[in-house]
């Protein structure tokens, strides 16, 4: 399957790409680890749009968010101070790889649905 993700879903989400094709490279990356991930977590993409708990729309939703949060901040600073007299500068970085990555509420969308937990009591033996 290719990537359903492309600079429009990008658009759709405010993000103006200065250059697309920096863009669709970082939604390729996305769709890679994406696939990757899911692999990890015991699934895949096919079997997750087989079962229909996954639409083509979540899978772009995810992997938007992923290159958006490395395209709208490619350095991943979290903090920036500056002075001006003896000029001193700070920088903290959170994500000095530049890698694209998924949030935990983002992964749970794409895995499989457990069973709801249902109420009962243990015996310990």
């Amino acid at each position: 399957m290719d990537n359903p993700a492309t600079t429009a879903a990008l658009t759709a989400r405010g993000y103006t790409p200065t250059d697309s094709g920096v863009a669709q490279t970082r939604l390729d990356e996305a769709w890679r680890a994406l696939q990757r991930e899911l692999r990890i977590l015991g699934t895949s993409v096919e079997a997750a749009l087989a079962a229909e708990w996954v639409t083509s729309d979540d899978l772009v939703d995810v992997i938007a968010g992923a290159a958006l949060r490395v395209l709208d901040n490619p350095l991943g600073v979290t903090e920036d101070s500056a002075a001006v007299d003896d000029y001193r500068e700070s920088r903290k970085l959170a994500n000095s790889t530049r890698d694209v990555y998924f949030t935990a509420a983002e992964l749970r969308r794409l895995v499989p649905p457990t069973p709801p937990l249902t109420a009962g009591s243990f015996k310990y033996s």
